[in-house]
Order: C-alpha cells, then sequence, then structure tokens
C-alpha cells in the first residue's frame, strides 16, 4: 500500500512539472538550439576568456569589449542557461492574434491598422511577423520591445546608482523607482483618459545634496515628445522640463535617461536600421542563467520578489581583481541570436551619434549597445542584463525589470553601475509588481511635493 501512494505521489508529482514546463516552455527545442549555438562558435560552459585567448570571441562581441578582455580589464566566464529563456506560451499566443491589427504611420508610430488612432491598449506583441526585407524591420522589433516592458502593470523598485572610476567606488546614489503602465498591462485595459503609454516617478534618497529630488516622466501614446518634470527640494518648486533632454547626464553619471533597459526612448525619435544577425555572448547575471525570478504572491495581492537572488560584484569590490574597478565579476556570458539595429536620432541636438543594439531575438531585449558621440567616434559601452520574471497566477513570464546595467564612458575610462534585483552591499534590491497601492493618481505635478517628505 506504502508503494502504491509512492507511486501515485511521484507520477503526481511529474505531471505537475511536466505541466509547469509545458505552460512557461514556447520554445520545445530550445535545449538542443543552445546545444547548437556553442557547437557553431566553439565555446562550451565553464569556459573563461581573458588576455590569453581573446581571439576566440573576437566575432562574438563588439570590439569595444573585445579591447577590455585583451587589456585584462574583463575576464568572460561562458555560462548557458538552465532552462527555457523565453516568453510563455500563453503571450506568444497572444501575439499571433495581433496578426494584421497594427502599422506604423507616418513618424513610425503604432497606429491601428483598421482605424488608424492609436491604441489605448494592446496585448501581445504588436508586430508578430519580422520579415528581414522589410524596411521597418527595426522599428517593429522596439516596440515589441517597448509592449513587453509593460507586463507587470506596474512596478516599483529600490536601486542605487554607483559612480565607478580608475580608483574604485566613488558615490553612490540611492533611488526608489515607481512604473505604471497601460500597454499589456495583465489586468486588462485601464482608465487611460490623458492618453499615455506609461509613467514613471524616481526619487532620490542619498546622498544629502540630493535627497528628496525627484523625477516625473509621463509619455504620450501619440508617440510626441515626454512630459515631465523634477521637484527641486532647495527651490521647493516642480519644474518642467523638456522631453527632448533624455541625452542628458543622469545627475553627473555617465548614463543618460535613455540608456535605461538600454533603450528607454520614444521609439518615434529615431531611425531604426536593422544591419545584421549574429550569434553574440550577452552579458547575464549568473543566478538568472539557473531560474527565472519567482515572485511570491503578498496579502495586498502585490507580489514581491523573493529574497536573496544573487549578490552583485564589481571589480573594485574584490581586493584581488586586476583588471577594471566596473568590471561585472557576477556575470556569466551566454551565446544567444541577437539582431544588430542601427539606432540614428532625428533630434540634431541629441547627444548620441548613431548607437548600435544588440537586441535577443527570442525575447527583444536590448543586451549590448554600442554609442557614438555626433562625430561618429567612439564613445560608450553599454552592457544591459533584464531578468526574466515568473509570477502571477498563470506564471507569466516577462522581461520586465533589469537585473543590472553598466554604463562604459571609453573616452574618460569611467563607468556608472545601476544594480537593480539583487542583492548589492547590505542593499536586498526588491522588485514589487502589481502592487495596487500604484495608482495613475500618484503620477501628477501636484503629488510630488507630497512625495519629498
Amino acid at each position: 500500500m506504502a508503494k502504491k501512494l509512492f507511486l501515485l505521489s511521484l507520477v503526481s508529482l511529474l505531471m505537475a512539472v511536466f505541466s509547469l514546463q509545458t505552460a512557461l516552455a514556447y520554445n520545445p527545442n530550445w535545449k538542443a538550439d543552445q546545444a547548437k549555438m556553442f557547437e557553431q562558435i566553439k565555446l562550451k560552459p565553464g569556459d573563461v576568456i581573458d588576455s590569453t585567448n581573446w581571439q576566440q570571441v573576437q566575432n562574438l562581441l563588439p570590439e569595444s569589449i573585445v579591447g577590455y578582455i585583451k587589456k585584462g580589464e574583463f575576464v568572460l566566464n561562458i555560462g548557458e542557461f538552465k532552462y527555457d529563456y523565453s516568453m510563455e506560451e500563453a503571450w506568444e499566443k497572444a501575439t499571433e492574434t495581433n496578426r494584421g491589427k497594427y502599422s506604423l504611420g507616418g513618424r513610425k508610430e503604432i497606429i491601428e491598422s483598421a482605424t488608424g488612432s492609436f491604441p489605448k491598449y494592446l496585448y501581445g506583441r504588436p508586430f508578430p511577423d519580422l520579415d528581414k526585407n522589410d524596411p521597418d524591420l527595426g522599428a517593429k522589433i522596439m516596440h515589441n520591445k517597448t509592449v513587453d516592458t509593460g507586463r507587470t502593470g506596474n512596478l516599483n523598485n529600490f536601486s542605487p546608482t554607483l559612480f565607478l572610476g580608475e580608483g574604485g567606488l566613488e558615490r553612490v546614489l540611492f533611488n526608489e523607482i515607481w512604473f505604471y503602465c497601460y500597454w499589456a498591462h495583465p489586468k486588462g485595459e485601464q482608465p487611460n483618459p490623458n492618453s499615455y503609454k506609461y509613467l514613471d516617478l524616481f526619487k532620490i534618497y542619498e546622498p544629502y545634496d540630493l535627497a528628496n529630488t525627484i523625477v516625473l516622466t509621463l509619455r504620450p501614446l501619440n508617440g510626441s515628445p515626454d512630459l515631465g518634470g523634477t521637484y527641486v527640494p532647495a527651490l521647493r518648486r516642480v519644474r518642467r522640463t523638456s522631453g527632448s533632454n533624455r541625452s542628458d547626464p543622469f545627475f553627473g553619471s555617465d548614463i543618460v535617461v535613455d540608456d535605461t533597459y538600454g533603450w528607454g526612448g520614444q521609439n518615434e525619435t529615431m531611425s531604426w536600421k536593422v544591419i545584421g544577425e549574429k550569434i553574440a555572448l550577452i552579458p547575464k547575471a549568473r543566478w538568472q542563467t539557473e531560474t527565472p525570478d519567482t515572485y511570491i504572491k503578498q496579502s495586498n495581492g502585490s507580489w514581491k520578489g523573493s529574497k536573496g537572488s544573487g549578490i552583485q560584484k564589481y571589480g573594485c569590490e574584490d581586493k584581488d581583481w586586476k583588471g577594471a574597478t566596473w568590471a561585472p565579476l557576477h556575470a556569466l556570458w551566454v551565446p544567444r541570436k541577437v539582431y544588430l539595429i542601427e539606432a540614428t536620432p532625428l533630434d540634431p541636438y541629441y547627444n548620441y551619434g548613431k548607437c548600435i543594439y544588440y537586441v535577443d531575438q527570442e525575447v527583444p531585449i536590448p543586451c549590448i549597445k554600442i554609442v557614438t558621440n555626433r562625430a561618429g567616434e567612439h564613445w560608450k559601452t553599454v552592457l544591459v542584463d533584464t531578468f526574466m520574471q515568473k509570477w502571477g497566477d498563470d506564471s507569466k513570464m516577462t522581461d520586465g525589470g533589469w537585473g543590472w546595467y553598466l554604463v562604459i564612458d571609453d573616452r574618460t575610462h569611467h563607468s556608472t553601475a545601476a544594480p537593480g534585483r539583487s542583492i548589492w552591499g547590505k542593499w536586498d534590491l526588491d522588485t514589487t509588481v502589481m502592487d495596487p497601492n500604484i495608482k495613475p493618481e500618484m503620477f501628477t505635478f501636484e503629488k510630488m511635493a507630497t512625495m519629498s517628505k
């Protein structure tokens, strides 16, 4: 009898595991596809790439990163995904239902094909068919990325900003971020009287000279410039800001606002062009290659990231490290198929020149960004690790939050890191999604001053 009960329990467990894998898996051949990529690039998990064997990866990375390895600033640890790193089947099915529903307008903005109007709500990627011969392929990929980002509905994250120079850690900003997204909201279309894509708030707690500074961004649905404002505690006033200054440095760092998630700007402000496809090595946090980040439901209905997802560590935090102080020691480099997408600013006063984005083909994440100045000279290298989240009653898989990103100014030999979901130092950088307390009413100019208290 006991043996029979054991066998029944085992069968039930296997069925549950299989059901979960089926619900989450989009690419049933992911393991074989990954093995084939390793075979093509002649690398394997566990390989270490340094200044003695950098030639093995020179065709898999941008020239700037290859240069870091040659000079001994970076050492690459090659890793692999232990799970199907793609969206769940339900999201892909929703994407399929969008076939033919959406088009691009005159400014390459998303419009409804039937009416020509701006969609106040959409779910699933708007462009399921990606034709290599389509001159608008780059814009469509980036629009797919924008919609993916909204899948959590809302998000709250505590995140530091690290200023890293040749001598080590110079300065830390401690920040809190709130997002509210209309497109792809998991609870369906939400009231949107002002026709926005998303709203975000950013508050600085430390250091003292910047404490209680608050930045608000309101992104219009029609692709026009962002609306925004900054609450300046010293003035006790909200200053309206222009949506066209998103290429200015973020509080003196190497990051500009549009570097968020690799690309955080309005797609309509750039001309997008796919210039190639390849297998590339992309940076991922070690723990992100093991399993998606699992969120736990809270008593108020929100979902919170579990404790201790992983420890971020940069070169300056390891006394035995001999490379760059900003080298991400927590990173593994995993082969993925990417699009190479060139972005040219339409604004003649935008501080960046052309940028090249390495965008994952299965999950449209900009993993690497190469920045030139207006003269076309190499300027910055941006590394992005947005993490896969598993949450909700139907086990959603989203790439909505950032694990970390790193902006390296190769002209000044300086860097800024933005740790997100993980542990850094003594801080557990939790992320919460679908919090009922995060409502559109908090994203107003009138509320900014009260948030500073």
